[in-house]
């Protein structure tokens, strides 16, 4: 049956030697052969090019958004300003005009983002920098320069309801509960900056909180305490080199004694390092 089965195989006929031999079928008819990557189109999903146009089609439409979100709330140029206007008044340079030309409104003007500066034709990287800037300062109202009473009315924030009143006993009790510890429903001074929640609870300025404080628990408890000072000559900085041989002094800062009182001197040095001591030092 094996012979039978061998018999039927169809034979694959041999080439004879010295005949042509026949090329792989190839969309080209010169000589050079066609690289594989282009004779047959891709048969698998190329997931890092839907990615990459995926990415684009959304930054294109975020941008879109954004832009539309800038035109919505531009603000209105000065009176008797136009897009010209703008560019001379900044000394814009050469090609203002042609720049003003590309804009029906004010809001597409005032409303490029840095990317759409970057697509204007024929203007220079300086133009296109200073252009940029002073439409940021525009945007965030620090130019054309104003009056200081309209700077401060511009950036001056809402005043907040007891900023520079008379502090009462109510507000000092007040705040010393704040200034408590966590577990005893304070923000705790100790802890980290806790001044802009006190602020903010107390209805005063972070400055004026931190002093009335200071003055309320800091210098009571300060000078019901004894404090110890000692500047020994072995703070004196060394010459390590004679490039330098004029080393800056070093400056200490004393606190007053009415609110740092001094403690009575009651050194004693341990019988063990009597040997090590020396006078003129210490």
């Amino acid at each position: 049956m094996a012979l039978a089965l061998r018999a039927l195989r169809p034979v694959r006929p041999r080439l004879a030697v010295g005949w042509p031999r026949v090329a792989r079928r190839c969309f080209s008819d010169d000589d050079d052969p066609v690289p594989n990557h282009t004779k047959v189109s891709p048969r698998y999903f190329d997931f890092k090019a839907f990615r990459k146009s995926l990415k684009e089609k959304k930054e294109s439409l975020s941008e879109a958004e954004l832009r539309e979100v800038r035109r919505e709330y531009a603000l209105p140029p000065p009176q008797g300003w136009t897009v010209l206007s703008f560019l001379e008044r900044m000394k814009f340079g050469d090609g203002a005009e042609d720049v003003a030309n590309l804009f029906e409104n004010w809001k597409d003007f005032i409303s490029m983002s840095p990317k759409d500066i970057m697509r204007i034709p024929d203007i220079a990287a300086d133009q296109r920098r200073k252009l940029d800037r002073y439409i940021t300062l525009f945007n965030h109202g620090l130019w054309p320069r104003v009056s200081e009473d309209e700077f401060q009315e511009r950036f001056g924030g809402a005043r907040l309801e007891n900023e520079g009143k008379p502090w009462t006993p109510e507000e000092d009790e007040r705040l010393l509960q704040l200034a408590r510890p966590g577990e005893e429903g304070g923000y705790d001074v100790n802890f980290g900056d806790p001044w802009i929640y006190l602020s903010w609870e107390l209805q005063r300025r972070e400055e004026d909180v931190r002093q009335r404080y200071v003055e309320l628990a800091v210098k009571p408890r300060e000078r019901a305490t004894r404090h110890e000072f000692a500047i020994t000559k072995a703070a004196r900085p060394l010459n390590m080199s004679r490039r330098f041989r004029m080393i800056p002094a070093d400056l200490y800062i004393v606190p007053s004694e009415e609110n740092f009182p001094l403690a009575q001197r009651t050194f004693r040095l341990p019988a063990a390092f009597t040997k090590y001591r020396k006078e003129d030092i210490f």
